[in-house]
């Protein structure tokens, strides 16, 4: 009789244990689906660096062209007050 009880507890702990484990598998593998997808969506550094220097090269186009504009207007104003 104590055998067969021992045996029952043990054979209980092993089938929790079996469940826990199941648990953690399907915990690993949606943490692995949801790295994937952070990975397929990480912009790497030298994505970064490239697109960076893209906005610095417009930006520095877009203040060329207001200095541009701003000398147009200076010298229609200049001619205006002559």
């Amino acid at each position: 009789m104590v055998i067969s009880i021992a045996i029952t507890s043990l054979w209980r702990y092993v089938n929790s244990q079996a469940e826990i484990d199941k648990e953690l598998a399907r915990d690993i593998k949606h943490l692995t689906t949801k790295l994937y997808e952070v990975e397929k969506s990480y912009q790497s550094k030298d994505d970064a660096r490239r697109e960076s220097e893209e906005i610095k090269r417009l930006l520095k186009e877009i203040k060329d062209d207001v200095k541009e504009v701003s000398n147009q207007i200076n010298q229609k104003a200049d001619k205006s007050c002559s």
